[in-house]
C-alpha cells in the first residue's frame, strides 16, 4: 500500500465495516473483485492519488499519472503537449491548433 497504512485501517478509513475491511482490501488490489467507483473514489482520497492512479497497470504509468497530478493546470498541458509531440499523432496536431487559438493576439 502506498502509504504505509495496513488494509485494515484504509478500509475503516473509507467506511468499511472493520471485521471485513482488511480482506475486501485486499481483494480490491489482488484484483478479484474490483470496487465500485465510489468507493475507488474514497480510496484514492484517502491515499491522496488521483483516481486514475488506481486503474494503472503499470508502475509507470502509475507514477507518471501521480506526477501529472501534482502540477499545474499551464504545466499539464505543457506535458500533453510534449507527449502528443512524441507521438506525433493527429491528435497532437489538433491540440497544437486548439493551443495556438487560446493565444491572444500581439
Amino acid at each position: 500500500m502506498r502509504m504505509g497504512l495496513p488494509q485494515d485501517k484504509l478500509g475503516v478509513m473509507i467506511g468499511l465495516d472493520e471485521h471485513t475491511a482488511s480482506a475486501r482490501i485486499s481483494r480490491y488490489e489482488a484484483g478479484i473483485h474490483e470496487p465500485p467507483i465510489k468507493t475507488a473514489r474514497q480510496l484514492a482520497d484517502a491515499l491522496q492519488v488521483p483516481l486514475g492512479y488506481l486503474y494503472c497497470d503499470d508502475d509507470k504509468l502509475a507514477n507518471i499519472v501521480l506526477a501529472a497530478s501534482q502540477l499545474n493546470d499551464t504545466d499539464r498541458d505543457n506535458l500533453l503537449a510534449l507527449i502528443l509531440e512524441r507521438l506525433d499523432t493527429p491528435q497532437a496536431q489538433s491540440h497544437k491548433s486548439s493551443s495556438s487559438n487560446k493565444r491572444s493576439p500581439k
